[in-house]
């Protein structure tokens, strides 16, 4: 009998726009993608009950008796998909019927060392009747004026972070959970540390993820999170506003209260979504970094979680156009280039490398190429970046798959990742 083969037409995220190509169908092992759950149907409701009912932690009216009514919302920014503009107006009428005024209110816009935000994106990002109503303030990680030093954890951390948020009676963080590849899931304490800490902080907690990071992306319980935690602890936050979400931006779950305990329970609901469990570690998986694409610093997390699905030095395929380039602000990420983790670290510990925070990044991919051949598809004024990396460089689809035949002639076996800054290995 005649064996016929079938190609399957494969669709996947390049950016924006989708990008299609065939493979044997007979290879295809898995293709990853987040799941779905039900979204909650009033949303308003959802987030009143969530800030009336915290887990954890006092409701805000006993918060705001008891601490004062100076109050510091600090939100993500535009890279992250966290619904701010909509749960802000429900907050603030909570806080203004506990007696807080729109002038005793200031949102900070938690940026860790991204960008500052333009006017209109921050007017986009909070809403424009909020941000007209209160004061809305950029944190600036290297602005020192901006920083207080409080102290440090208690494995020897510097906490450095905004006077602003500091100083303020009471704070409240909002967030989206999803997998992060620093701090084993994101929101809860991240909003404090990376986003409203100085650049010392951000970097010597990082350094403590670069070097184990196969044990962090998507586990809860790692030696990062336990930081972040300790430090919004010592600095005094008060609640936080989580979200889970599907990756069509439907609302599943959100909860309140405190920074440890709330945090946990979303992670619950996140995980049904976003962790996942492959049958086995093919020869070549082919990754898109949606949504995570703006630059290279941004596919570090897609790639790593490839890395992590294919077999040991497999090859991986990510596609990320990368329309900002290699990372703007953090030069070192790719200056270093090819080291290896240790040696990364060793310099960072003898001070030869002033933007910790690169390194970390940088360390990433050393590990990342320690687990797999990585050929990325972006575009072409990224090469330069691509190959300083050590990775290679592909201008398409097409090109990246002659390239992983000619590094393993004999795939047998293909994984494909849809979602690649969104999923996370199950612990």
């Amino acid at each position: 009998m005649k064996v016929v083969f079938v190609n399957r037409k494969i669709e996947l995220h390049y950016g924006p726009e989708l990008v299609s190509f065939e493979l044997p169908e007979e290879k295809i092992s898995w293709v990853a993608s987040p799941k779905r759950l039900d979204p909650i149907k009033d949303f308003d409701a959802e987030v009143k009950n969530a800030i009336r009912n915290p887990v954890g932690c006092p409701n805000l009216g006993d918060i705001i008796k008891q601490n004062g009514k100076n109050t510091v919302i600090i939100v993500d920014d535009f890279t992250r998909a966290t619904p701010v503009s909509k749960i802000l107006p429900i907050l603030l009428s909570e806080l203004n019927e506990a007696g807080v005024q729109d002038a005793d209110i200031t949102i900070l816009i938690g940026l860790g060392t991204h960008r500052a935000m333009t006017e209109e994106e921050c007017r986009e990002r909070i809403g424009k009747e909020i941000y007209e109503r209160v004061k809305v303030v950029n944190h600036a990680c290297n602005d020192t004026d901006q920083l207080v030093y409080i102290g440090d954890t208690p494995s020897g951390i510097p906490i450095r972070v905004n006077k602003l948020y500091y100083e303020s009676d009471v704070s409240i963080a909002i967030g989206n959970v999803i997998p992060h590849i620093y701090a084993g899931w994101s929101a809860g304490a991240k909003l404090v540390q990376p986003g409203v800490s100085g650049p010392d902080t951000t970097a010597r907690t990082h350094l403590v993820a670069a070097r184990n990071i196969t044990q962090i992306l998507g586990n809860l319980e790692n030696p990062v999170r336990k930081e972040m935690e300790d430090i919004a602890r010592q600095t005094g936050l008060k609640m936080i506003i989580n979200t889970v979400m599907n990756t069509d931006g439907t609302v599943v779950r959100v909860i309140a209260g405190d920074v440890v305990k709330a945090h946990r329970e979303c992670v619950k609901v996140a995980e049904k979504i976003y962790a996942i469990d492959v049958p086995t570690r093919p020869d070549l998986v082919v990754c898109s970094s949606y949504p995570a694409y703006q630059d290279l610093w941004q596919s570090v997390k897609p790639m790593t979680v490839a890395a992590m699905m294919v077999k040991q030095q497999g090859v991986v395929i990510l596609l990320s156009p990368a329309p900002e380039g290699d990372c703007p602000g953090h030069p070192d990420f790719v200056g270093l280039g090819v080291r290896s983790v240790e040696e990364v670290y060793e310099m960072v510990n003898r001070g030869e490398i002033e933007d910790e925070v690169s390194a970390t990044v940088n360390m990433t991919v050393a590990a990342v190429r320690e687990m797999a051949k990585i050929i990325v598809v972006t575009e072409q004024q990224n090469k330069v970046y691509v190959e300083n990396l050590g990775l290679k460089y592909a201008g398409d689809i097409q090109e990246a798959l002659s390239l992983a035949s000619n590094m393993d002639p004999n795939i047998n076996s293909i994984g494909i990742i849809t979602h690649g800054a969104d999923l996370a290995k199950k612990f």
